[in-house]
């Protein structure tokens, strides 16, 4: 599946929001699965992202914690 999704979506959902083109190569869980295994499997429920993005912005965002979203000129998205 993680193939089919990063074939799907090669670019980060993440990096796209901001206009930055960024090379995918992690298949994330949108909504967290918590051990949901119809969750888990549900590929609406998956996106493509950076490695950075997901290790450090979708990280923070799963406990809790708000980022400012900024755009390619600078300016805060949100």
């Amino acid at each position: 599946m993680r193939h089919d999704v990063l074939t799907d979506q090669p670019l980060c959902a993440m990096c796209l929001s901001q206009d930055v083109v960024t090379a995918a190569d992690t298949v994330d869980h949108i909504k967290p699965h918590k051990g949901d295994a119809d969750l888990f499997w549900l590929r609406d429920n998956l996106q493509s992202l950076c490695k950075w993005h997901h290790d450090s912005h979708k990280a923070l965002i799963e406990n809790g914690k708000s980022i400012p979203i900024f755009g390619s000129d600078g300016w805060p998205i949100n």
